[in-house]
């Protein structure tokens, strides 16, 4: 992750990281994340983004575990910003032949529900796994990263046929917010699809049939 300090940006990467062999493209996707917040862009303006957040909380979805995922899921809007940047540096340089791009993005999808027992919190979790496979197809498709033997679709559909028909929708309709992303949007536009995203995030997270 990045954070700014004194004027300027400190990347913090993990030992793990630093053993994995993409410590370069790591070190490229939070660089582009710095791009993106010195240019200005919306997709990475704090003040718009507390805010929706915190319209949000103030509903009463204030708990631990509940703002973490808002945030998380924020947070993947302002990757696949960051990666549009990102994959300029890698096409030029090749850091990341395609199919290390394909293993990663595959290593991000879930197949199975997660069931605790809790029926509240295991609906926000799954509704935000279903975010992060979403995530991870639409940068595979905004990037052209194949998804060999259609395995990303195969783990996708396994966790979304656990689920009721209006999860499938759900699903649909966040993918297209992420396949849509357009470069040149205002501050206004950008506060606006936030909004409706975490609200249709919210709807889905506290619909009592989505684990019927």
């Amino acid at each position: 992750y990045t954070f700014p300090s004194g004027g300027r940006f400190t990347i913090v990467a993990s030992g793990a990281a630093g053993d994995s062999g993409m410590l370069e493209g790591l070190l490229v996707h939070e660089m582009s994340h710095i791009y993106r917040m010195k240019s200005g862009h919306p997709s990475h303006d704090a003040e718009i983004i507390n805010e929706a957040i915190g319209g949000i909380a103030r509903r009463g979805f204030d708990r631990d575990y509940q703002l973490k995922i808002l945030h998380d899921i924020v947070n993947s809007l302002e990757d696949l910003y960051a990666d549009d940047v990102a994959f300029k540096v890698f096409g030029k340089s090749r850091i990341f032949p395609v199919e290390t791009m394909g293993k990663f993005f595959l290593s991000w999808l879930t197949p199975d529900q997660v069931v605790s027992g809790n029926a509240r919190h295991d609906r926000w979790v799954n509704a935000a796994v279903m975010l992060r496979n979403s995530f991870a197809i639409s940068n595979m498709a905004r990037n052209g990263v194949p998804d060999v033997g259609d395995r990303a679709r195969g783990l996708n559909e396994r966790f979304l046929s656990g689920l009721p028909m209006s999860t499938s929708k759900s699903f649909e309709y966040f993918r297209d917010v992420m396949l849509n992303l357009k470069e040149n949007i205002t501050g206004t536009e950008f506060r606006d699809l936030l909004t409706e995203y975490l609200d249709r995030f919210v709807e889905l997270a506290e619909d009592e049939h989505q684990t019927a």
